[in-house]
């Protein structure tokens, strides 16, 4: 497992029902923002969300009449100008910057990183990495709701330096909070996601997160004597995100270069079936030349995923994942567990490999990067980083790939452990 299933409960070792997530990420965002936590009404932070994407979009694909939907018209942008100025300009000369070619793509990647509601007045933050300038931009919008409609009244940004490539990885988790037919927790594993998270944001990636039902997803195995644990759980906008993951049907496979199947006891239920997922995936590795990965019993969700040639992604593939030699068979949980990740993906023609047991163990076939446990992740990060950087532009999303989604890149297979 990731972290043993059976792990005692111990001082300072938790784990969070999806239905906790939320109200934790609210506080973090509240206190982040300075103000008092209010329960946030679902209807608002949702029209909220909705204002901040019409920004988002319109400002990267040239739709001013879009961006210029989600302001006031007396809205007021206060932009940064030189090392330390700063420029105030309004909505209708902001909107016009983005009246050429319109439509197309500009190069901005931007993402939702919050929202706070408080009665008619809200708080948005969204990144927006810019790659041909090298630059990672933080946006803060103030809004009010005004005859029932949500605007942004003012905004500012500031701007620090990012990586060129601007590319993007999606992170799948699950919705399950319990083991079927149990009243045993089930939760994705927190090492590995933000280990995965920390390590793809210092390779300068965009993270999102998809979960079959969208939303606030469940968090297992959280240790608060852990320094790095006590940190992301305060962090924000990570919290943010893990309560309000997206659903595969509002995910664009050609927004990103990679996914990589997060591990811990939920992944073992309602990933590997889900079509939705299974599409984003077959997609991003067939069509788009990118990287599928998975970590620990995150593998689970490679067992159904099958290529345009009818053939498994895994076939013939070296790969790994939480080995059947490492699971306890007798115990409570192992029995709601609806199959072997080891025996399907053998079944496969995947080749599986695993190292000893609490080693980091990194498989690399091409674009097929899999880790056999949670302490595995940072190793698969690195793997993933390494081959979108060797393939460099052909994996930005405009690039398709060969029936069996291989390049050149791919004609050598590295097995690589890590310890």
């Amino acid at each position: 497992m990731s972290e043993p299933l059976c792990k005692p409960a111990g001082a300072g070792v938790t784990s969070l029902p999806a239905r906790l997530i939320r109200g934790v990420a609210i506080a973090c965002v509240a206190l982040l923002c300075g103000a008092t936590a209010h329960a946030d009404p679902v209807s608002d932070g949702r029209e909220v969300s909705a204002v901040i994407q019409d920004y988002l979009h319109g400002s990267s694909y040239n739709q001013p009449e879009q961006l210029r939907r989600a302001f006031h018209p007396d809205a007021r942008l206060y932009l940064s100008q030189g090392a330390d100025g700063m420029r105030e300009v309004g909505i209708a000369e902001y909107a016009g910057w983005f009246s050429k070619r319109p439509g197309q793509f500009n190069g901005r990647i931007g993402r939702l990183l919050g929202v706070q509601v408080d009665g008619n007045i809200a708080t948005a933050k969204a990144e927006i990495l810019v790659g041909k300038d090298q630059a990672r931009f933080v946006d803060l919008f103030l809004l009010k709701k005004l005859g029932g409609q949500w605007q942004v009244i003012s905004k500012t940004a500031t701007r620090e330096s990012a990586p060129a490539h601007g590319r993007q990885v999606l992170l799948v988790v699950s919705n399950t909070d319990t083991m079927p037919g149990t009243r045993l927790s089930a939760g994705n594993s927190f090492s590995e996601l933000i280990h995965a998270y920390a390590g793809f944001r210092e390779a300068g990636y965009g993270v999102q997160f998809v979960s079959p039902e969208g939303g606030a997803v469940p968090l297992a195995y959280i240790d608060t004597r852990n320094a790095e644990h006590k940190a992301m759980i305060y962090d924000g906008d990570f919290m943010w995100a893990l309560a309000n993951t997206r659903r595969p049907d509002q995910v664009n496979a050609g927004d990103y270069a990679a996914l990589m199947y997060i591990g811990g006891s939920a992944a073992m239920y309602g990933v590997a079936e889900n079509p939705g997922l299974q599409a984003l995936a077959v997609r991003i590795y067939e069509q788009q030349g990118g990287v599928v990965s998975a970590v620990c019993h995150g593998s689970a969700g490679l067992v159904n995923l099958t290529l345009s040639d009818g053939s498994a992604l895994v076939g013939g593939k070296r790969v790994t994942g939480y080995p059947d030699a490492f699971e306890d068979r007798g115990a409570a949980y192992y029995k709601t567990f609806p199959f072997s990740i080891e025996q399907r993906l053998r079944s496969s023609k995947g080749r599986f490999h695993h190292g000893a047991r609490g080693t980091s163990h990194v498989e690399a076939d091409g674009r097929l990067i899999t880790g056999m446990n949670w302490e595995s992740t940072r190793g698969v990060v690195a793997a993933i980083v390494r081959q979108l950087e060797a393939a460099g532009d052909s994996v930005r999303g405009t690039v398709s790939g060969s029936d069996k989604g291989d390049s050149p890149l791919d004609s050598s297979q590295t097995h690589l452990i890590v310890r």
